[in-house]
């Protein structure tokens, strides 16, 4: 006479694992109950192995988003937009002034003739000009 099986273990699992466990258990021809009895009595695995296991599990997880890292870009995207935004705003400042502001006129300039008799008449640059010292 066999016993029949009376205690429930709740064990959770993705969709996806479900799906699995569902379709090999209806390959085998055997309920989901039973394959995972057989499962878990042939399991022989050691502690390092579940431990890998758990490792795997935990690297293959979706990873929520760190909340710290995505207020740090937040900060550093509006610092971006604001730095744009004040260097537009300088650049069109700079050029309505350029268009407002009336075009620097050169004055005139002094004629080669007029430089060489400012030269003649100083009597500073005759100390430099040997030729012209009365000593």
């Amino acid at each position: 006479m066999t016993t029949k099986p009376s205690e429930r273990i709740v064990v959770f699992v993705t969709p996806a694992q479900k799906l699995a466990i569902s379709k090999t258990a209806d390959t085998l021809g055997i309920s989901v109950s039973e394959l995972m009895r057989r499962a878990v009595l042939n399991f022989n695995a050691t502690s390092e192995q579940i431990k890998v296991a758990g490792i795997v599990d935990r690297l293959r997880a979706p990873k929520a988003p760190d909340a710290l890292n995505a207020a740090l870009k937040s900060v550093a995207a509006k610092a971006a937009a604001r730095e744009a935004r004040e260097a537009a705003a300088d650049a069109t400042k700079r050029a309505a002034q350029a268009r407002t502001m009336p075009q620097a006129c050169p004055g005139p300039t002094a004629s080669e003739d007029e430089i060489e008799h400012d030269t003649d008449q100083g009597g500073d640059a005759s100390l430099t000009d040997d030729t012209h010292s009365e000593r």
